[in-house]
C-alpha cells in the first residue's frame, strides 16, 4: 500500500487542507478501482466501510493477492468537513458559492470527441487505452482553463484526476433515512446487475443523464456520447462502470452494516478481477433497475410536522396514505401519498417542513409524466 497527501490550494491565508490518497496493487497493473466516500462530507456510512475495505485490502496486499490498481480516497471533501453551524455539520452544499460538493464536474465529452477523431482503430482494447490516455490529458488541460482556481474548483479536479481513467468508480453516499440502493447509468446495466445483487440493493435507479454532471456521470458520460459518436464505425466497449452507491440512511453508521457493505464490496472486486479469490456464489438480485424518471418525488402540501406511515424500503401502491403532515396551530392534517408504485427508497431525516419541502420519494417502473431534466434533488 502506498499513501499519498495531495495539498489542495489554499482558501485563504493562515490556512490548508489536503486529500489522503491510498493505492494496493500497481498503476497499470489489470483493471483499476476507485473508491471514494463523504462527499457529502455529512454523509458518514461511506467512511467507516471503506475503513473496513481497506483492512480487507491491507490482508491482500500483504499477501500479494491485489491483481488490479485500487485507489481509496477515504474521505473525499475536507472542506465540507470544515463547515459546522450550531454544532450541526453543513457538508452537502460549500457554504460560500451554495453549489453542491456533488454536482458540475467537467463534461469532457465534446473534447474527446475531437481529440479521438482519426485516431480509433478495429482493436477495442487500443481503442480504450488510446481513449483513457486522451481523458488523462483533456482534465489537465481542462484545469489550467480556470482562473482563478477556488479550492471548491480544485477538489473537483484532484478527484476527478485520480479517478478519470478508472474502470470503476465507487461514490459512496447515504440518504437521509433509506434502505440500500444506487444509481448508475442506463448503458451500464445490465452489466452492473451483479454489483446490485452483491451488495443487497433494494433499488437500483438509471438514468443517462441526471441532471447537473455528479460525479459518477463525470465519467460514465464521455463514453456515453463517444459511443454514440463513432460505435457504429469503431469498437468502444462502455469501459467505466460509474456509480453513486447509497448505504442506506445517514446515521446507519454502524460496524454491523460497515463490514458487510465492505466484504460484499471486497467480493466484487474478486469478481471482477482486481483482487484474487473466490467470491462465493453471487446472492439472489433484491431488485431489478428501475428509470430514474420513474421516481415520485412527493412534496409537502404546507408547512408543519410530518408523521410517516410507511417504512423506508417500503413497497408502496400509488395513492396510498404515506404519512401526513399536521398544522399544530390550525388542526390541519392533509395525508401524501405517490403517483407511482414502487419502493419507497428515501425518507426525509428531519419531520419540521414548509410548503414544497422534500418528504419522501417512491421508485416506480415507468417513467412519470413531466419527469425530465433535472432529475435529482438538489439537496
Amino acid at each position: 500500500m502506498q499513501e499519498e497527501r495531495i495539498e489542495l490550494v489554499r482558501p485563504q491565508m493562515g490556512t490548508s487542507r489536503a486529500l489522503t490518497v491510498r493505492r494496493y496493487g500497481k498503476p497499470g497493473q489489470g483493471p483499476k478501482a476507485y473508491f471514494q466516500a463523504a462527499l457529502h462530507a455529512d454523509e458518514l456510512p461511506g467512511v467507516i466501510t471503506l475503513h473496513h475495505l481497506e483492512v480487507l485490502l491491507k490482508e491482500a496486499d500483504a499477501k500479494g493477492e491485489i491483481t488490479g490498481d485500487i485507489v481509496v480516497v477515504p474521505f473525499a471533501n475536507p472542506i465540507g468537513f470544515t463547515q459546522y453551524v450550531d454544532m450541526k455539520p453543513l457538508g452537502r452544499f460549500e457554504m460560500r458559492s451554495g453549489q453542491n460538493f456533488n454536482r458540475h464536474y467537467p463534461d469532457l465529452s465534446p473534447a474527446l470527441i475531437d481529440a479521438v477523431d482519426g485516431k480509433l482503430g478495429q482493436d477495442g482494447d487500443k481503442n480504450v487505452a488510446l481513449i483513457r490516455a486522451e481523458l488523462r490529458r483533456l482534465i489537465k488541460e481542462h484545469r489550467k482553463n480556470v482562473s482563478p482556481l477556488t479550492d471548491l474548483q480544485d477538489l473537483r479536479l484532484t478527484l476527478a484526476e485520480l479517478a478519470i481513467d478508472a474502470d470503476y468508480v465507487m461514490d459512496l453516499h447515504c440518504d437521509w433515512e433509506a434502505p440500500m440502493h444506487l444509481y448508475i447509468s442506463d448503458h451500464n446495466w445490465p452489466d452492473a446487475a451483479d454489483l446490485s445483487a452483491q451488495i443487497g440493493s433494494e433499488c437500483s435507479l438509471i438514468a443517462e443523464i441526471s441532471g447537473d454532471n455528479p460525479f459518477d456521470e463525470a465519467f460514465s458520460r464521455p463514453w456515453v456520447e463517444l459511443r454514440r459518436a463513432y460505435g457504429d464505425s469503431f469498437p468502444i466497449p462502455m469501459a467505466t462502470l460509474a456509480t453513486t452507491i447509497e448505504l442506506r440512511g445517514d446515521r446507519d453508521v454502524y460496524d454491523e452494516y460497515a463490514i458487510k457493505d465492505a466484504e460484499n464490496m471486497y467480493k466484487f472486486l474478486q469478481r471482477r478481477g482486481l483482487v484474487a479469490g473466490d467470491p462465493g456464489p453471487l446472492p439472489e438480485a433484491k431488485c431489478d433497475a428501475t428509470p430514474l424518471s420513474g421516481v415520485d418525488r412527493v412534496m409537502a402540501p404546507h408547512g408543519g410536522m410530518v408523521v410517516f406511515g410507511a417504512e423506508a424500503g417500503a413497497t408502496v401502491t400509488a395513492g396510498q396514505e404515506l404519512g401526513y403532515v399536521l398544522d399544530c396551530e390550525t388542526g390541519e392534517k392533509t395525508p401524501f401519498s405517490s403517483r407511482t408504485d414502487g419502493v419507497l427508497y428515501s425518507r426525509i431525516g428531519i419531520r419540521l417542513v414548509v410548503p414544497g419541502g422534500y418528504l419522501c420519494s417512491v421508485a416506480g417502473e415507468k417513467p412519470l409524466e413531466g419527469r425530465e431534466g433535472q432529475l435529482l434533488l438538489s439537496k
